[in-house]
């Protein structure tokens, strides 16, 4: 659509003078334009090329007075950076080995832990009077029972010695009376 609007403009219109003559009066004097315009743009270009000269002279002077002046302050720049660098080294190095501590206190701080809450159970126990109590206990019972025993191995002891006696007695008896008998015996 646009092109069916603009086509009209397109059409190219051939003029019908094909004179060679014309066309190189023409070229002449387009020649002669084109001196009279290079002549005064040349002289504006001629300035305007001074006036850059000029400008990047300045330019260039300010900059070697702004680094004479700043060769202190860059050197030192470049000492401090290569300090940066250094510590920035050295942190790194020291944020591993922190990582490494930290570690290792967890681990401890574990062991810690468990050993404390061993000693707590130990202390517990240790503490605990129960088991003394008990073995008291059966102390005081075996006593009792060790003075009952030896009172009925007394008790026993009497008997058998009585026994013993009392058997001693009943065959010196009986020898006696056996001897008495005997003799009773052989008297008859």
């Amino acid at each position: 659509m646009e092109v069916e609007r603009v086509m009209p403009s397109l059409k190219v219109h051939l003029r019908g003078d094909k004179d060679w003559r014309t066309h190189l009066d023409q070229m002449l004097e387009n020649r002669k334009n084109m001196g009279t315009s290079l002549a005064s743009s040349k002289t504006h270009l001629d300035q305007m090329h001074q006036e850059i000269t000029r400008t990047l002279e300045k330019i260039t002077s300010r900059e070697k007075y702004i680094n004479s002046q700043m060769e202190g302050s860059i050197a030192e720049y470049r000492r401090l950076k290569d300090r940066l660098a250094e510590i920035g080294d050295k942190y790194r190095s020291a944020g591993s080995t922190v990582t490494d501590q930290s570690r290792t206190l967890a681990q401890i701080t574990e062991e810690l832990e468990g050993i404390k809450a061993q000693m707590d159970e130990k202390g517990t126990t240790m503490t605990d009077s129960g088991p003394l109590v008990k073995i008291k206990q059966a102390i005081t019972k075996v006593k009792n029972e060790l003075i009952q025993m030896e009172l009925r191995i007394g008790v026993l002891q009497h008997v058998v010695i009585t026994s013993k006696v009392n058997d001693k007695t009943a065959m010196t008896r009986d020898m006696h009376s056996e001897d008495h008998f005997n003799d009773l015996k052989t008297s008859f």
